[in-house]
Formats: structure tokens, C-alpha cells, sequence
């Protein structure tokens, strides 16, 4: 019993005389540089569109909107319809979920051509409050007596690296004079910019009952 007691007494007196032996801890340093941002792993961010819709809106008011869309689907997809052609679709939009734009048009690589060009969404300008937008459709062409054109789309500029596709776009929708069932705006509106967007390939399986 006398051991353990003295034992006790030496362990408790070695820790009171190395706490008493520390220093004073010096001043605190200057905060370092902040690291860099975490990856959002919420939201994919393979590729972009961006650009800027200029135009009028019904009431004559010009409107230049720019936009950069980088949130939505994590890739694109093309499929083959050809020997060297291609189906490519995307689609991006913000953050917010208010603009989008999705394109999409088939690309024949060998002689650079592209045709049935689609180009869809809505165009928000998200630092504005409230955020001003501009739907982005297809008119079709009216004939004569009429003749009022149909809306233009066109993608070129294409460059393919690996997965990786980069190239341009243009949408101008033409001006249309309070024709009925079409509108009222009387001025042409254009959307145009660039992208770039990591492509997978779509692939079709053909399947026969009982196999």
C-alpha cells in the first residue's frame, strides 16, 4: 500500500513540474493564403456555352444579354448516322435553373458540313434583378403572299480533340410584323457564341424476344 502511494505521489508531482516548466505560447502567426476551392461535385461542369442574345423585345426596348452556361448534363452524345458522320446533342444551363440552351445537328466530319442544326432554350442574364430573359424557339418560314422567313441556325467552326468538341453558333430569329398566331415583336433577334462539350457515345441495342 505504501509503494502505490509513493508511486502516485511521483507521477502526480512529474506532472505538475512539466506544466510548470512550460513557456508562455508566442502571439499567433498571420493568417496563411486561403487554399484553393473545393471541386462542386454536385454539379458536372464538363463544358460550357456562352455568349450573348442581342436584340428588341416587343415594346422596342433593346436588350444585350450575356450568358454562360456550364451546369446541366455532365456530357454530350453523338451517335453515328453515317461512315464519317455524326449526331451530336448537348445541353448546359445555370446554376439557378432559369437559362438553358441545348443544341444539337449532325456533322460530317470529312467534308465539314453540318446540317438539321437545332438551337433551343432561354437565354437569362442571372446578375439582374429581376433576371431578364429571352426565349430562344424556331419560327417557320410563311410563304407568299406573306413570304416571312423562317429562323436561321448555324454551327461551324468545329474542332474535335479526343472527346472534346469546340466550335460556334449563330440563331437569328427574324423580325415579323404582327402576323397572327406568330407575335407582335417587329425586330430580329440573334443569339451567338461558342461552346465546348465532352461527347459519349450513344449506343443502340438491338434485342429479339426470348434471347
Amino acid at each position: 500500500m505504501r509503494s502505490l502511494i509513493t508511486g502516485l505521489a511521483v507521477i502526480l508531482l512529474s506532472s505538475w513540474m512539466m506544466w510548470s516548466c512550460r513557456g508562455k505560447e508566442g502571439p499567433q502567426g498571420p493568417p496563411g493564403p486561403q487554399g484553393p476551392a473545393g471541386q462542386d461535385l454536385t454539379r458536372p461542369q464538363n463544358g460550357y456555352i456562352e455568349g450573348r442574345a442581342r436584340g428588341k423585345d416587343n415594346g422596342g426596348n433593346p436588350f444585350d444579354i450575356p450568358f454562360r452556361y456550364t451546369y446541366y448534363f455532365s456530357l454530350g452524345t453523338y451517335r453515328f448516322i453515317g461512315p464519317d458522320s455524326l449526331r451530336i446533342e448537348f445541353e448546359r444551363g445555370d446554376s439557378t435553373g432559369i437559362g438553358s440552351l441545348s443544341l444539337s445537328f449532325n456533322w460530317g466530319r470529312r467534308s465539314n458540313t453540318v446540317t438539321n442544326v437545332s438551337i433551343e432554350g432561354t437565354a437569362a442574364d442571372i446578375s439582374q434583378s429581376p433576371v431578364p430573359t429571352y426565349t430562344v424557339n424556331v419560327l417557320p418560314a410563311i410563304p407568299p403572299p406573306i413570304n416571312f422567313p423562317g429562323t436561321s441556325q448555324s454551327v461551324s467552326n468545329l474542332s474535335l480533340s479526343g472527346d472534346t468538341l469546340r466550335g460556334s453558333f449563330q440563331y437569328v430569329r427574324p423580325s415579323y410584323n404582327n402576323i397572327p398566331g406568330i407575335g407582335t415583336n417587329t425586330h430580329p433577334d440573334t443569339v451567338s457564341g461558342t461552346f465546348m462539350v465532352k461527347l459519349v457515345q450513344v449506343r443502340s441495342y438491338n434485342r429479339s424476344s426470348g434471347q
